[in-house]
């Protein structure tokens, strides 16, 4: 659901409601879900995003990188907000990594 969530805000397809698109989600496919990571990442499309993406500094798409598993062998501490998260990372330390208006704290494991 939080992805189905994601691609309503980006009003890339023709459902007008939640319910709808998740009626539908069979029908999603990979370009589908290309173009909702573009749009969040403020490209007009998935070609424009392609060519630049690599050159991107890591905090812009570590949220992704979160999503996709590639922080599990670490410690996470969420938090509602940036500011929270910076002020427990000045006394434990790690990786601050924001997603959307909430972030997380990236330890690693001993």
């Amino acid at each position: 659901m939080p992805v189905l969530r994601r691609l309503l805000a980006t009003k890339l397809t023709r459902a007008e409601r939640l319910a709808d698109l998740h009626a539908t989600r069979a029908d999603l496919q990979l370009k589908h879900l290309l173009a909702m990571l573009a749009a969040e990442l403020g490209y007009a499309s998935w070609d424009a995003c392609k060519l630049d993406i690599d050159g991107q500094p890591h905090a812009v798409i570590d949220r992704y990188r979160l999503d996709a598993g590639a922080f599990n062998d670490f410690e996470k501490n969420w938090f509602a907000n940036e500011a929270e998260a910076l002020d427990w990372q000045r006394v434990h330390g790690g990786y601050i990594v924001r997603y959307g208006e909430q972030a997380v704290a990236i330890l690693k494991r001993e």
